[in-house]
């Protein structure tokens, strides 16, 4: 029997959104998607199973089923069964993520200093990890100023790479979810990538995002408005622990907020929501980094 590499799909990804888009005309077979999505005409048919179920099985849009788990279909849409029932938006599980960095850029010299993960199930904030990291980088005054880390409470800390199984632990299964998401799950993958450990998959959720939508009226979309708007206390602003736990009771009231206007799935949040814009503009430079954080939405 042949073997197939592990292949990781981006879950925001182009050929995420092909599937899905064929799966709105209705339920389809493996060997179909991997014709429709990657072209593959003719090929074996075990090689289109797994290829589709690589690409979709972290994906909460769709179900699988079928005698052979070869069919799949979008949740909610015809064929939901007491096994497989339409997944609602209380149906999800949710990981609220902060991290707090030495001030740099993902992947370019900028490192986690502290990271916290949030559970939300069914409409309700759970448990919570938290860390220091000791990342082996000396955290700036302007950084210490703003959050209060200095460089010596990391020292004795774990490494990311001590800590990447049980944050991978934390977000299996779950959404991910943060204010600026792509912000904070920049910084998570490039840990991750430096760690040699696998890159949690499955899909995202930026609370920011979210307040566009759902808030057109606010004026800023910060952390600290976006809490205000909700009556929310944020207890120790700029700790990642702090302000993962803040994050998630403000998911609770947006998702009850998209429950209202009818968005009651993924699906239909996703289709509510919109695509997430691409951030424009360029790098900020060193001299800007040392200046402190930007105002707006970039972290809250």
């Amino acid at each position: 029997m042949s073997r197939l590499p592990a292949v990781s799909f981006a879950p925001e990804g182009v050929l995420v959104r092909k599937a899905l888009d064929r799966l709105e005309r209705g339920p389809c077979g493996a060997h179909e998607l991997a014709a429709d999505v990657f072209g593959l005409r003719g090929g074996p048919r075990e090689m289109a199973t797994r290829l589709v179920a690589q690409l979709l099985d972290d994906v909460p849009e769709v179900v699988r089923g079928g005698p052979d788990g070869e069919v799949w279909r979008l949740a909610g849409r015809g064929g939901a069964t007491a096994e497989q029932p339409a997944r609602g938006l209380r149906d999800l599980r949710f990981a609220v993520v902060d991290v707090e960095t030495n001030g740099g850029i993902a992947g370019a010299g900028g490192r986690v200093v502290e990271i916290a993960i949030v559970d939300v199930d069914r409409g309700a904030v759970g448990g919570c990890y938290s860390t220091l990291v000791d990342a082996g980088v000396t955290i700036p005054p302007w950084i210490t100023r703003l959050t209060g880390i200095r460089t010596e409470m990391t020292r004795g800390a774990p490494s990311f790479s001590q800590i990447s199984d049980r944050v991978r632990e934390r977000l299996s299964g779950r959404v991910f979810v943060a204010h600026n998401a792509g912000y904070d799950w920049g910084f998570l993958r490039a840990e991750m990538r430096r760690a040699g450990a696998a890159v949690p998959r499955g899909p995202r959720l930026c609370t920011v995002h979210m307040a566009r939508r759902l808030l057109p009226g606010l004026e800023r979309r910060g952390l600290d408005a976006v809490a205000d708007y909700y009556g929310v206390e944020i207890r120790d602003r700029h700790r990642a622990r702090g302000d993962a736990v803040a994050t998630a009771q403000i998911l609770v009231h947006m998702l009850g907020e998209a429950e209202r206007r009818g968005w009651t799935t993924w699906p239909a949040l996703r289709r509510g929501l919109g695509r997430l814009p691409r951030r424009k503009g360029r790098a900020r430079t060193a001299a800007e980094r040392r200046k402190g954080p930007p105002s707006e939405n970039d972290k809250g």
